[in-house]
């Protein structure tokens, strides 16, 4: 009998049902259910958080943060859209101008780039105006560094992390097809001709989004989002609601870095 053997094989092997409904379904109604998050779902009544763990009709309670402690500065430019090639380029601009602003702080600052080369081009650039404070899916030295990372780095480590007073966003948190996982999960809705952006891709982002700025809250922080998706597309609203309370503009105001 032959033997097959693997070398130098790396990677994550993941087994998981596409769909939790069907197994979950029959154990919430064994017990009194109570369930508590910071961001569950973007409707009223949680309808499609609802529907991916197989919860029934509950009574669904939303504690908007309070506008007067929890508010933030978002930052929303005139951006070319993320798949052309004037984007990389303003981005930089865009980063350098407001990290100089900030400067005067001496505080924690995060630009978050999902694309993994785009990432590199733009930690080395920075790195070149800023010098070593400037970290790429590293941690800083101290509290006044400069990291420049990916969605899921930033909430891995937030927690641990200092909190940014600027949060530099290039692009949404929208999974990409070419994660494995996330073709799958978007398979299982295709087959059952289901909209698989409204039904997982949007909501994944929302929550990543909304989870992503909660560190900002506490000091009136600055979120620059750069991704003009937001205001071109259908879906923009559904981001932004996630987002209040907060003060929008879209020009720089200098006074938001004191």
């Amino acid at each position: 009998m032959g033997r097959a053997t693997a070398r130098n094989w790396t990677g994550d092997l993941q087994v998981a049902p596409a769909s939790l409904a069907s197994a979950l379904e029959p154990v919430w109604s064994q017990q009194p259910l109570v369930i508590m998050g910071s961001f569950l779902d973007t409707s009223a009544d949680a309808t499609i958080y609802r529907e991916t763990l197989g919860l029934g009709e509950m009574l669904c309670l939303k504690f908007a943060p309070p506008r007067q402690s929890a508010n933030i500065w978002l930052y929303l430019p005139d951006m070319p859209l993320p798949n052309t090639p004037e984007f990389q380029p303003a981005v930089f601009s865009q980063a350098c101008t407001l990290i100089s602003f900030y400067r005067s702080q001496q505080r924690f600052a995060v630009l978050l780039v999902e694309d993994v080369p785009m990432r590199s081009q733009l930690g080395a650039a920075l790195a070149g105006e800023f010098g070593s404070r400037v970290q790429v899916d590293r941690q800083p030295a101290g509290n006044k560094g400069i990291l420049v990372c990916g969605w899921d780095f930033w909430q891995q480590h937030q927690r641990q992390l200092p909190a940014p007073g600027l949060l530099i966003v290039a692009t949404l948190p929208l999974p990409s097809l070419e994660d494995p996982v996330v073709a799958a999960r978007v398979s299982y809705h295709k087959q059952r001709h289901q909209d698989w952006f409204r039904l997982y891709l949007l909501p994944a982002a929302i929550g990543a989004i909304a989870r992503g700025v909660l560190p900002l809250r506490d000091n009136q922080g600055v979120v620059a989002l750069l991704d003009n998706r937001v205001n071109r597309r259908s879906y923009g609203p559904q981001i932004l609601d996630a987002l209040e309370p907060y003060d929008r503009l879209s020009y720089i105001n200098p006074n938001w870095f004191g």
